[in-house]
């Protein structure tokens, strides 16, 4: 009897620069080299040789693609080509390890040409830039194969043609995940999802991409636009605050602009779906029109990415799916526990802010120089700044002589201790001490300790010094 074949054993390939190289630094591996490795089962340059369906770890920090030139094909050059059949996954070498890669606004980020299962997760992927006429695909173009994108965040990639953030002409499943602030002259500002392709699209967050970004009515669907697909399912997706800045605004679809083969689920969006220029082939009445989703900004939010957080009273929270096949994952885009048939639509889920705290700091202590004669008296002036975001209330301010040498030279003349009432937030109180020197002390340095207290606060202390002369 004839032995089966073992199948290839899948490798694990660490980069170890940040540096855009490729072929010249035998010592080292670079994220692009790591591709070819793994995709051509063999060591390249200082990276493991891949086999089979490679993972490629990749370190803290920002990678910038700064291989310009005109070889787009081979991976040497320009964007990342993901070439050859082998599966792939590329994601940072540790959970908490944040990676950004970026394409300096030279070319696209990452072209996934081969009839592969390219799996993207946590990375940041931004500045991808196409302007030639027919490249679509800012950040990422799935030309062939299925794309997954897992805990990423898409942002500030544009085209000059179609799909900002992501063109999809094979399969693409998105889960987790950000796109925001991308551009297309063309259609789909975020994702352009042409000619039979499929687009699955799961608790994530879309929005702030624009359509038709020069404004001659050439192009639509900030978030998204369908171009023919065979199947679009949106599931608990935050699709809101896109534009499509094309001059009719009769004719606009700044969200959605589909055909009927697109299917929302707890989708959260500004644009009316199922109507106009957003067609859908099923409604289940789970769908949310809001004026206004109460999105933060972009940024670290917690997590490995970027991520918008929900601002207080956000139509997103608590109204994802409660029941199968609806319910969302787990954690949310930031590694947060989602509660169990109550998540919040959208990437991350949302987070109470902290109630407001007033807090003390002595902020300066003046004269710069504090010097006194014997027998005389210095004024020291204590600036007390409240730096929190509530009421301070019955804030007092004081200086101690706490050892005894200090005691022995130095006085008060009147009060130690001064109240200063309430202080709103930034508010000042600058209470003015005096303080005397005893006509026998000796002529050096004394340490005076200033301090502030208000109700419900700890005290915050400084200690200056005042040289007798």
């Amino acid at each position: 009897m004839l032995a089966a074949a073992p199948s290839a054993m899948a490798a694990t390939i660490d980069v170890t620069t940040a540096s855009d190289d490729y072929g010249t630094t035998a010592g080292t591996c670079s994220l692009r080299e790591a591709i070819t490795a793994a995709q051509t089962d063999s060591t390249f340059d200082g990276c493991a040789a891949g086999s089979g369906a490679d993972v490629i770890n990749v370190p803290e920090g920002e990678y910038s693609l700064t291989r310009v030139g005109a070889n787009e094909n081979l991976n040497v050059t320009g964007d990342l080509d993901v070439l050859g059949t082998n599966a792939l996954t590329i994601q940072p070498s540790t959970e908490v390890a944040k990676v950004s890669v970026n394409g300096v606004s030279t070319d696209r980020v990452f072209d996934q040409q081969g009839n592969n299962s390219l799996s993207i997760r946590n990375l940041h992927i931004t500045q991808g830039y196409l302007d030639g006429v027919g490249e679509d695909g800012g950040g990422i173009r799935n030309s062939v194969g299925t794309l997954t994108l897992e805990g990423v965040t898409i942002s500030n990639n544009s085209t000059k043609y179609q799909g900002g953030a992501i063109a999809v002409y094979g399969a693409v499943s998105i889960l987790n995940s950000t796109i925001s602030g991308n551009t297309a002259n063309g259609n789909g500002g975020g994702l352009w999802i042409p000619g039979g392709a499929t687009a699955s699209v799961k608790s994530s967050t879309i929005t702030r991409n624009s359509a038709d970004e020069e404004g001659d009515d050439n192009g639509h669907g900030g978030g998204f636009a369908d171009g023919g697909a065979g199947n679009i399912s949106f599931t608990n997706v935050i699709l809101a605050a896109n534009l499509d800045k094309s001059p009719n605004p009769a004719g606009a679809a700044p969200d959605c602009y589909s055909g009927p083969f697109f299917f929302p689920r707890y989708v959260l969006s500004t644009q009316a779906l199922g109507s106009g220029s957003c067609l859908v082939g099923f409604n289940p009445a789970t769908n949310k029109l809001t004026g206004d989703a109460l999105l933060g900004d972009l940024g670290d939010n917690g997590g490995q990415t970027p991520t918008h957080a929900l601002l207080t009273g956000s139509p997103a929270i608590a109204a994802g799916g409660t029941a199968a096949p609806d319910l969302c994952p787990a954690t949310d885009q930031t590694g947060r526990t989602r509660p169990a048939g109550a998540c919040d639509i959208g990437a991350v889920q949302y987070v109470e802010p902290p109630p407001p705290e007033a807090k003390l700091l002595i902020e300066t202590i003046k004269p710069a120089k504090k010097k006194v004669k014997r027998g005389k008296t210095i004024k020291i002036k204590v600036t007390i700044l409240n730096s929190g975001d509530a009421i301070a209330r019955s804030v007092k301010v004081c200086l101690k002589l706490k050892a005894k040498k200090s005691r022995k030279a130095l006085m008060f003349k009147g009060k130690s201790c001064k109240s200063v009432g309430s202080m709103d937030p930034a508010a000042r109180r600058k209470p003015v001490f005096k303080v005397m020197a005893k006509k026998k002390a000796k002529k050096q340095a004394f340490t005076i300790v200033s301090s502030v207290q208000a109700t419900g606060l700890s005290k915050a202390t400084r200690p200056f010094k005042v040289k007798v002369k």
